[in-house]
Order: C-alpha cells, then sequence, then structure tokens
C-alpha cells in the first residue's frame, strides 16, 4: 500500500479557495482556467505553432485541467486536440498521462513568470487570477486598495456628498468666526493655522 500523501499549507489553501469560490460566484478554478484561455486567445492568435512555448503554455493548461473533477484526461486530451492539432495522439497520450500522474498547482505571481504575463496585458485582457512580472502581489494589492478608494470617492460624490475641504469652507464661511472676534478673515485664518500647528507639536 503506497504511503499516505499528506497535504501541503498551498494545497490546503486551493481546497479552501475552491469551495469558498469567487466573489463573482465561479470557482477560482474555474476562472483560472477561463483567464488561461484568454491569455492563450491573445498569444497566439493564429492557433498555437508546433513549437516548445507553445508545448510548454499547452502543459501549463493541463495541469489546470487535470484538476477537473469529472473525465480530467477526456478534456484534457480534448483539449489538445482543438488547440494542438498538429500534436501526434501517442505525444498527446503521454502529455496527458505525465501530468495526471502528478499535476502542479501554480501560484498567481509563480504562473506569470511562467507565462511572462505584464501588468498592462493583464489589465486589457481584465484577467484576474494571474499575477505580473512587472507588478508582484503587495503593489497590485495597493493599487487595488487605491482604485476602491477612488470609486467610493465616486460613488459619495454621484450622491451629492462634497469634500470635507469645500464642506468646512463653506461652514466658515457662512459663520464668519472672524467678525465675533472683530478681525479680518486672513487674520482668524492665520491664527487658527497657528492653533493646529501647536496642538499637532504638543500631541506628536
Amino acid at each position: 500500500m503506497p504511503p499516505i500523501a499528506h497535504p501541503t499549507a498551498e494545497d490546503r489553501q486551493w481546497r479552501r479557495r475552491r469551495r469558498k469560490g469567487s466573489r463573482t460566484g465561479g470557482s477560482l478554478h474555474g476562472l483560472r482556467i477561463s483567464d488561461l484561455e484568454t491569455y492563450i486567445a491573445h498569444r497566439y492568435p493564429n492557433g498555437m505553432e508546433d513549437d516548445d512555448a507553445a508545448r510548454d503554455d499547452a502543459a501549463i493548461m493541463l495541469h489546470h485541467m487535470a484538476h477537473y473533477s469529472v473525465d480530467p484526461r477526456g478534456r484534457m486530451l480534448r483539449w489538445l486536440g482543438t488547440r494542438c492539432s498538429w500534436m501526434p495522439e501517442l505525444e498527446a497520450a503521454r502529455m496527458v498521462a505525465n501530468i495526471c500522474s502528478s499535476p502542479r498547482r501554480y501560484k498567481a505571481d509563480t504562473l506569470a513568470a511562467k507565462l511572462n504575463l505584464t501588468a498592462a496585458e493583464r489589465t486589457a485582457l481584465r484577467i484576474t487570477t494571474i499575477g505580473a512580472v512587472d507588478m508582484l502581489k503587495e503593489k497590485r494589492a495597493a493599487r487595488r486598495r487605491q482604485r476602491d478608494l477612488q470609486r467610493k470617492k465616486r460613488d459619495r460624490r454621484a450622491r451629492g456628498a462634497r469634500p470635507r475641504a469645500e464642506y468646512e469652507a463653506n461652514s466658515v464661511s457662512r459663520a464668519k468666526p472672524w467678525l465675533q472676534e472683530g478681525i479680518s478673515r486672513r487674520t482668524w485664518e492665520r491664527r487658527k493655522s497657528k492653533r493646529v500647528a501647536s496642538a499637532a507639536t504638543a500631541y506628536p
């Protein structure tokens, strides 16, 4: 009896993502395969050619297809027959058998390096489950947070909300506190700036 292969941390993470699914309702596995199809159609507009680069990209797709729960071998062979019709049947069968015996799982940035996918291509193709060779995960997350902030700001503006600076400026203009103190607005604003600066120094 062969020894039991215990799942790695990466295996457990992959399974959690597959159970959870994506924000749009599809599984991560399905979205990744869809992204790979998009990439292949972009990289090979006239079809995959009989060369090493196309074989490498085909193997990456097959590694993902090997995780299908229903008829993975049949799906893989049919995919090769469609995308790589130039490949001899014996070669295709051997490739599928080798991959099914030990299918890989790729992290987003690892896969991006394999495919040499750039951030510009990723954005243009609307790929979400593969990283970018020139923008690692941390930088993509920071850019995504910035886009979310900008989107929320636009939504607030659309609902009629005004920027804080504009709101405060209008409130001060209506109240005109400098008149109560018997000074000019410029003098009042200068004194206010000094008070704010003093408070910031006292409570760093």
